[in-house]
């Protein structure tokens, strides 16, 4: 079972108590290790200190580090090895509303579970598909196997 259905589950059938909660845009879950969290906002990039910088063109040198800001304007960071944030390369994904699903490290810093865009109120699953080989992948780039461009989707889960 994907760690995000259990997340899901856990969820829907463990409310958690008002006095946990971080914010109107997040949830977390307590146990073993890092806490699981849910969060609502868009994907920002960062510069060298950690600040949110403008992403209109890109995101010029931050060297690929890149944020989460909710809407109660809590800034996360992601941890810097955590290779699911190339998917903020994108600049179609950094100005969408996004839910993500992640681990919550010391320091506010975040490990990447699952991305998804919201739209009118519905979550959508984001990722990239090759239609020559049907390969699906999580980051934006080049087919592993025909080197075609992925083509970038949005569909219901």
């Amino acid at each position: 079972m994907s760690r995000f259905l259990v997340l899901l589950l856990a969820t829907l059938l463990f409310p958690m108590p008002s006095s946990l909660a971080a914010g109107p845009d997040s949830t977390y879950f307590q146990g073993e290790g890092p806490a699981l969290t849910v969060l609502r906002g868009r994907a920002v990039c960062l510069d060298a200190a950690g600040h949110e910088v403008s992403s209109l063109f890109g995101c010029p040198g931050t060297s690929g580090r890149f944020g989460f800001a909710t809407k109660d304007g809590r800034l996360y960071k992601f941890l810097p090895v955590d290779t699911m944030t190339a998917l903020f390369t994108d600049a179609r994904v950094r100005h969408r509303e996004l839910q993500i699903a992640a681990r919550l490290h010391p320091g506010d810093q975040l490990e990447v579970i699952k991305v998804q865009s919201i739209k009118e109120g519905k979550l959508y699953d984001i990722f990239y598909y090759c239609d020559v080989c049907s390969i699906t992948a999580y980051v934006p780039g080049l087919c592993p196997c025909c080197r075609n461009e992925l083509e970038f989707r949005e569909t219901p889960p």
